[in-house]
């Protein structure tokens, strides 16, 4: 039961309701004892009182007050009712005690003493006025509470005095506890239906997220938690729900990736495993034939080289293994340089390649490979999809604290539904022409992470049939 949270919620509620009737119930019955002890002691003094008044009014020869003696007659006997009648209903033992110590009149009720002179305990009476007392009586061998209040019995002072053992006061309280006992179990039993409630309910929702993890763990990735509420449980099932979310985007990329990159080494390699067998099976007769087919052996183990830097690259940017080497970058340098390499190819093949640098000189802080990586790439993809006698532009713009470097081109375009992707990894608009210009759809995918690396950004702006800009935003120093 302990091992699960449901049953350690119970038994922690348990112990706690157990533990608060406990001392709720001993600190009612302490106050409801002292309650009933001072509520005992006043009305005993003042029920001598009464009675001692009463007395003396008899003695006076004035007419009673209905105390509870409907009699007039100040004799003992008349005295003597009234004692017994009192103490029936009060409960205690009443005296009429001379200032000598000897008893005149004393009540039915137990302790006998006599009508003789006892020795009383010290400090229970005052001629000032009533007194109530707690005494240990020696002659009975125990604790008394004595209430004793002056009065007058023919002429002649006398003490009124009511005597209760201290162990029968507050009895009320000790009679209590049997009822109090039988509350508690039906408070316990309550609680612990309710416990039983807010246990299911505290622990639904994580036996819910430990189902769907125990599904997810065996393959089932569409496993989700129900959310109820706006608590810390809903909020974990929340939490849970977005990272399964995320690994079964994960797990999608991961099998989208595996795919592409078994389709992107399959085709240089089958191109390599063909041409290969083909030389040493001796199907290649002239030598122009041997040579085509060394050539395209050539050209597909570069692709194939290509796609496994690339995708070294990228696995690099993951792992954040990739070190900058951030220094001071002449831009205008970088540019030139890319204009003398990229102005034969655009030459020999037709294309226009323009170069529009700053005005003035501008250095930014920067990584020169990566930055130069990145124009590379977006120029071989420009030039890869720029016919003859399209144009090629090479800009860069200033801001306050960023430089924006566009590589624009006149080619077809790209449909307004693919921009959206055009940066995902294996990502290729048209198939047919990508594998027509053997790309992997990579090289947008590592410009991207490259460009964030530097502490900027790229973006695209095409329309079909008007060309593609790229522009990349990086910060100056």
């Amino acid at each position: 039961m302990f091992r699960t949270l449901r049953g350690r919620v119970i038994a922690t509620y348990f112990v706690v309701v157990v533990i608060s009737l406990l001392l709720a119930s001993l600190f009612f019955l302490f106050f409801l004892s002292r309650y009933t002890r001072d509520r005992e002691r006043k009305d005993l003094i003042r029920e001598v009182i009464a009675i001692a008044k009463h007395v003396k009014k008899l003695s006076d020869g004035q007419p009673a007050s209905p105390v509870r003696a409907r009699q007039a007659n100040p004799d003992s006997g008349v005295v003597l009712k009234i004692l017994n009648a009192e103490s029936e209903i009060s409960k205690v033992k009443l005296l009429l005690i001379a200032s000598d110590g000897t008893v005149i009149v004393e009540s039915k009720a137990r302790p006998v003493f006599g009508n003789r002179a006892i020795k009383m305990p010290e400090g229970i009476f005052s001629e000032t006025g009533p007194r109530i007392t707690e005494r240990y009586f020696k002659r009975f061998g125990k604790n008394y509470l004595f209430a004793t209040a002056p009065s007058f019995m023919d002429s002649s002072p006398v003490f009124l005095m009511a005597i209760k053992p201290v162990e029968e006061i507050g009895l009320v309280a000790g009679a209590l506890v049997g009822y109090v006992a039988v509350a508690g179990l039906i408070a316990m039993g309550i609680s612990m239906l309710l416990a039983l409630y807010l246990s299911g309910a505290l622990s639904r929702p994580i036996r819910e997220a430990t189902a769907a993890a125990r599904k997810m763990s065996a393959g089932d990735y569409s496993a989700e938690v129900p959310v109820r509420g706006s608590d810390e449980t809903a909020e974990l099932a929340r939490d849970f729900n977005m990272m399964a979310e995320r690994v079964r985007a994960a797990y999608e990329l991961q099998r989208e990736f595996v795919g592409n990159v078994s389709h992107e080494l399959r085709t240089p390699l089958t191109s390599i495993e063909g041409f290969s067998q083909a030389l040493l099976d001796g199907v290649t007769k002239s030598e122009s034939e041997r040579n085509r087919s060394l050539e395209i052996i050539n050209q597909e183990s570069k692709r194939l080289v290509r796609v496994l830097r690339d995708m070294l690259l990228l696995s690099q940017i993951d792992a954040g293994g990739l070190r900058s080497e951030k220094r001071q970058v002449d831009l205008v340098d970088l540019m030139r340089k890319l204009e003398n390499v990229y102005g034969m190819r655009a030459e020999s093949d037709g294309q226009v390649f323009r170069v529009d640098p700053p005005a003035e000189g501008l250095t930014i802080f920067t990584d020169a490979d990566r930055l130069e990586r990145i124009l590379t790439n977006l120029l071989d993809n420009a030039f890869k999809y720029t016919n003859a006698n399209d144009t090629v532009t090479l800009s860069a713009g200033v801001s306050d604290t960023h430089v924006q470097i566009s590589v624009a081109d006149s080619g077809p375009g790209i449909p307004p539904d693919a921009l959206a992707n055009i940066f995902d990894r294996f990502y290729r608009v048209d198939k047919s022409r990508s594998l027509k210009h053997s790309g992997a759809g990579l090289g947008l995918s590592i410009c991207k992470e490259l460009a964030g690396t530097l502490g900027g950004d790229i973006k695209v702006w095409s329309l079909l049939g008007h060309g593609t800009t790229f522009t990349v935003t990086l910060p100056i120093s």
